[in-house]
């Protein structure tokens, strides 16, 4: 089964209904949510997540949103080696090289962002979830 990394501005498409990216963020949502692929969040996203959702929600929201991707995601972790190699990874922000070394950790096949430029991909493809639905459906 193929494994993807979602970033965290594939999830706020999903749940704030951000256009004209929510379709194709749904889309691919709900193949990870019916086990056709493999989805994974970073650890450090769901605090990020929290922050931002509770800003357009309200707290109680906000939780029930993280526990219903709780449910569909799993979890890669964020230990010493994917912080020891984001510290020195030649990316314009910090928290996308957690994401990325993560993704790499858990052997997933590609990482999910709308946010390309902001990813070097020497170990895996940085893909748009529009990418990433077109090489699926082939």
């Amino acid at each position: 089964m193929r494994a993807v990394l979602c970033d965290i501005n594939f999830i706020l498409d999903i749940f704030l209904k951000r256009e004209p990216f929510y379709y194709s963020a749904a889309k691919l949502f709900k193949k990870i949510e019916d086990k056709e692929l493999k989805g994974y969040l970073c650890a450090l996203s769901f605090p990020t997540l929290f922050y931002l959702l509770s800003k357009e929600l309200n707290r109680g929201k906000a939780i029930k949103t993280l526990e219903k991707i709780r449910i569909v995601f799993s979890v890669a972790s964020v230990d010493e080696k994917v912080i020891d190699l984001s510290l020195t990874a030649d990316f314009k922000d910090f928290e996308d090289a957690v994401q990325y070394y993560s993704a790499v950790q858990v052997k997933a096949d590609c990482l999910i962002t709308r946010n390309k430029d902001d990813y070097v991909d020497d170990k895996i493809p940085i893909l748009t979830p529009e990418e990433f639905l077109a090489s699926f459906e082939m």
